[in-house]
Order: C-alpha cells, then sequence, then structure tokens
C-alpha cells in the first residue's frame, strides 16, 4: 500500500548520517535516504541480494492525535518523526511492529504502559491505520521514582519481585503498596485489600505524574498486614522463613505447634518475615553464650544478682503451674525481699533465659520456653555468676 518501504542505507552511511546531525544540533533521525527508490530499483537490489530493512513511511507534514485515557488528547507534528524500522535484515520484526500485531491478534482493548512510550504512540496508532484496524485505548502510566525523584534503578535498590518475598514481604502488602504508586482512591486511604482495589480501581483515578517509591512506607504496610494476619496464618508464613533462617544446630522440622505459640509472642514486633529468625533464635537454641556482665542490670551486686536468680530457680522448678500469671506471682516478691528493682530483677531474668536484654513480655516468654529449658537456663546463669 505504500506506507512502508525498503532502506539499503549501511551502518555506516546511518552512523555518519547521525554524527552529522549532532554536529548541527539536530535530533538524531533517518533522513529518508531510501524513501522514493523506484520500484524497479528496489527490485533489481533485492534481487542481487542487498541487505535492506523496510521502514515505515512516516506522514512528512501535518500532526498525529491520539487520545490518552489519562493525558486526553495527545498531538505529535509528523515532520519530528522518524522513519523507524519494521523488518530488520534478517527478517525478524522490530518491537514496534511485533507489539502492534500481538495486541491486535490477542483484541487487546487497552494499553497500559509506562509514559516513556508516549513518543512511540504515534507510529504504533500510524501502523495501527496502514494495517486497516482500529487502535486500541492507550493509558500512559506515571513512571516509578526514586527517592530522587529520577525514574527507579538499581542504584536505588530496585530489585526482583522475588528478592522483596525473600526478604520478607507479605504479596498482599506489595499489591496494595504498588496499586498506590500513580493510583489512589482518595486522599487519605493507604490500605486496601486485592478485592477493594478491584472494586474501586478506575482509570479515571490515576495521576499524571511519577510516583515515588518510598521503602519506609513499604515497610510500614507490611508491619500493618503482618499483624492483622491471624496467629495461625502468622505461624504459617512464619514457618519457611524459621526452616531455612535459624542455624542448622536446632532441629528440623520445627514443631508447628510451638513456632505458633513463638509467633504469638513477636508478631506484633515483626516488619519483616526474614527478620523472624534472628528475633525468634533464642526460643530454639539449646544452649545460651553471653557475658556474666549482662546479668548485672543497673548497677546490680554479683552476689545479689546471683541470689536473685537462685531464688527465681527455685520457684521455676516447684511452681505449681507453668504458666505467665502464676510465674509472675510467685516471682515478682523477690525484688522486694532482695531490695531489688523490676527493672533490676526482670531484667536479670530475662537475659538468663534469653541471653538478651529485651524480649516479648517476661513471663509471656518463660511459658512459651517451657519449665525445663528456663530452670536450665536459670541454672547456667547461677553458675555464670560463681
Amino acid at each position: 500500500s505504500g506506507d512502508a518501504f525498503y532502506c539499503f542505507c549501511t551502518p555506516e552511511r546511518l552512523e555518519a548520517v547521525r554524527t552529522e546531525q549532532t554536529r548541527q544540533h539536530l535530533p538524531p533521525r533517518y533522513d529518508g535516504h531510501c524513501r522514493d527508490l523506484s520500484r524497479n530499483e528496489v527490485k533489481r537490489r533485492l534481487d542481487e541480494g542487498e541487505p535492506a530493512v523496510v521502514r515505515f513511511r512516516m506522514p512528512q507534514s501535518g500532526e498525529t492525535t491520539f487520545s490518552d485515557v489519562i493525558r486526553g488528547d495527545v498531538t505529535f507534528s509528523n515532520a519530528n518523526l522518524n522513519d523507524y524500522v519494521l523488518l530488520k535484515s534478517d527478517g525478524y520484526p522490530t518491537y514496534h511492529l511485533a507489539n502492534v500485531v500481538d495486541d491486535h491478534d490477542m483484541r487487546i482493548s487497552h494499553v497500559m504502559r509506562a509514559d516513556e512510550w508516549i513518543s512511540s504512540t504515534p507510529l504504533h496508532v500510524l501502523l495501527y491505520r496502514a494495517l486497516g484496524w482500529e487502535p486500541a485505548l492507550f493509558a500512559h502510566l506515571p513512571m516509578i521514582l526514586g527517592p530522587d525523584k529520577s525514574k527507579l534503578s538499581k542504584r536505588h535498590g530496585a530489585t526482583m519481585v522475588t528478592e522483596y518475598r525473600d526478604k520478607g514481604y507479605l504479596p498482599e502488602a506489595m499489591v496494595n503498596f504498588l496499586a498506590l504508586l500513580g493510583w489512589s482512591l482518595d486522599d487519605k486511604t493507604d490500605l486496601l485489600s486485592r478485592d477493594e482495589l478491584i472494586a474501586s480501581f478506575s482509570l479515571e483515578r490515576i495521576g499524571k505524574t511519577g510516583a515515588v517509591f518510598n521503602m519506609p512506607k513499604l515497610e510500614w504496610m507490611n508491619g500493618v498486614y503482618i499483624r492483622g494476619l491471624s496467629h495461625e496464618a502468622f505461624a504459617e508464613r512464619a514457618l519457611p522463613y524459621l526452616e531455612t533462617g535459624l542455624k542448622s544446630e536446632v532441629a528440623r522440622p520445627l514443631d508447628k505447634d510451638y513456632v505458633a505459640s513463638v509467633g504469638a509472642l513477636v508478631q506484633e514486633r515483626v516488619k519483616l518475615l526474614s527478620e523472624l529468625p534472628e528475633l525468634c533464635e533464642f526460643f530454639f537454641d539449646e544452649a545460651l553464650e553471653y557475658p556474666a556482665s549482662m546479668l548485672l542490670v543497673k548497677g546490680m551486686e554479683q552476689e545479689r544478682a546471683r541470689t536473685a536468680l537462685q531464688q527465681t530457680l527455685d520457684i521455676a522448678e516447684n511452681a505449681p503451674y507453668w504458666n505467665a500469671a502464676t510465674l509472675e506471682q510467685l516471682i515478682r516478691p523477690i525484688g522486694e525481699q532482695l531490695d531489688l528493682s523490676n527493672k533490676q530483677l526482670f531484667g536479670a531474668i530475662r537475659v538468663a533465659i534469653s541471653g538478651r536484654a529485651a524480649t516479648p513480655p517476661l513471663f509471656e516468654t518463660m511459658e512459651v520456653l517451657g519449665s525445663s529449658r528456663c530452670c536450665a537456663r536459670l541454672q547456667y546463669a547461677v553458675t555464670l555468676l560463681r
């Protein structure tokens, strides 16, 4: 139909043209060298085996306008458009041709893509028309930006979505976060389930400006979704991260009921599931290692700390019921007897049973750890202070 033509320009000639255009501060584009070759010359050169590409014959005057669902009518001057290559010299199509043919064959109604493709859309619209097809509706989406407002890239920490999964981001949090990059329900709603997104989504609410990939907001959102899980669902999500992340000495497979009990204590503190092995390891380790000085909380004397831990051990070994309420009722008076503050007494016990200065609530932690493990660890702490 004359909407395309063979081009025999060599790479060397095209490079020379681009160099000269650059020297003259002109936009680099094809100079139309082969647009008007006669049919006979084209046939002769093809018959002689001369390499050729097929270029689209872009109109050289007038304008090409298309309607963008997000941006309204967008108009380009044809004089500034390029005669793009449609078929390479090896016969393979370029993206531009393959894209239009694929979308038509698959009956695509809406083409939603990044706004960096706007400059290619006039060619795509003209290709649809040249092939006698009705163009799809175009919606060019705002770019995702890094914190410095430039296009998101690896230098900003952009990575494969599977890596976010490995770090412990929940799929539902990731979907929610990504949906809000360039789209919003209103000016105040951040948390939307997948069903709510499906019900609420409209192209009219997509913005025109780029959206910043805000990592702190993603972590906050992930934490909210984690805290919203039931204890059973959280344990199910946590199990793979603990199985792969805990020390090799920990017996496998992990007990699901025990994982659920541990999970109930730490769920409120977790932002990423990948934090769980480090956060929970003392629940699974058989032996703890820490310096004796950690047991001397807030200037405690060594002998008084040892006495407090010995009395705690005696109570633990003889507790009628092993639950948080009973343990707290029996252990709390030790502080008053030895003139220790709760911070000193509970801090020393916490280090003894966990090897850490900070844990979930002390007596709930003891209940989950169990009698035998707590007693063994208290005995080790008493010995350490001797």
